[in-house]
């Protein structure tokens, strides 16, 4: 993951001109065609990856050229400034048409969140995705589960993660598939904030929550301690060198219940 001085410093370096969009391989996780940078009239700079697994996002609010300046006097500015998104497949399916769809969501303990109608779990057949939406459904993430490319996606805004199920405890989780997979707890929502990085955007989402678990591996645990502090309330540090989506419900209620940090709040 890379911090915002590292992304700002790298994307001042594209050299940009106001009124300039551009679509192109990440420069920070690789993800080819998946990281897009705009400057705007006023001088501000956005960007953002829309690869599930990277951090890339950011503004920066830069000085206005000469001729920017004389665009904005003269009232001649057209820049869209909305968050562009990569749009939801169009064409889905249940998974159940899909063997290969069916088993994966088997493999990763997902298959009972889905029939218990407690997350949106779709197939894109083009993607050759399975597809887990948001609460609102304005937004989805996509696993691979055959082809080349990427194996997690974004599509719409996940800004606010994947919230499985409405329990009073939440469980944050870096995947979609491990959301759903501690989701089997009782008064627990699985919360996948897909990656390690907490946005204000999830912190926010997590206020409404009675108490809440951090889960992370066990190689992660210089990221989690500074991701925690952004959390206001008591919050619990857990790490794993398990795959949360493959453990049964005993072997995840003891991952919560081992304290083995010194991190909590």
């Amino acid at each position: 993951m890379f911090s915002y001085p590292e992304q700002l410093d790298t994307v001042k370096q594209l050299h940009l001109n106001e009124g300039d969009h551009k679509t192109m391989n990440c420069p920070f996780c690789g993800g080819h065609k998946k990281f897009t940078v705009s400057k705007l009239l006023d001088g501000t700079i956005l960007w953002n990856c829309f690869k599930a697994s990277c951090n890339a996002k950011g503004r920066h609010s830069g000085n206005r050229s000469i001729q920017a300046a004389k665009n904005y006097v003269s009232g001649n500015l057209h820049q869209e400034r909305k968050t562009r998104y990569v749009p939801i497949p169009a064409i889905t399916t249940n998974p159940a048409t899909y063997p290969a769809a069916i088993e994966y969501l088997q493999t990763v303990n997902s298959l009972t969140a889905m029939e218990n109608g407690l997350i949106k779990i779709r197939y894109a057949p083009k993607e050759h995705r399975v597809l887990f939406y948001n609460q609102d459904q304005t937004g989805a993430v996509g696993r691979l589960i055959k082809g080349d490319g990427p194996k997690w996606m974004s599509y719409g805004d996940v800004s606010t993660g994947i919230h499985v199920k409405n329990g009073p405890t939440a469980v944050i989780v870096e995947d979609a598939a491990s959301a759903c997979s501690v989701a089997r707890l009782d008064g627990t929502t699985g919360v996948a904030i897909l990656g390690t990085h907490l946005t204000n955007t999830i912190i926010n989402a997590l206020h409404s929550y009675a108490k809440v678990y951090m889960v992370l591996d066990n190689d992660a645990s210089r990221k989690a301690v500074s991701e925690i502090k952004k959390i206001r309330g008591n919050v619990n540090l857990r790490f794993t060198g398990n795959d949360l989506k493959v453990l049964t419900i005993d072997q995840l209620n003891k991952t919560l219940r081992t304290n083995n940090n010194n991190n909590n709040r």
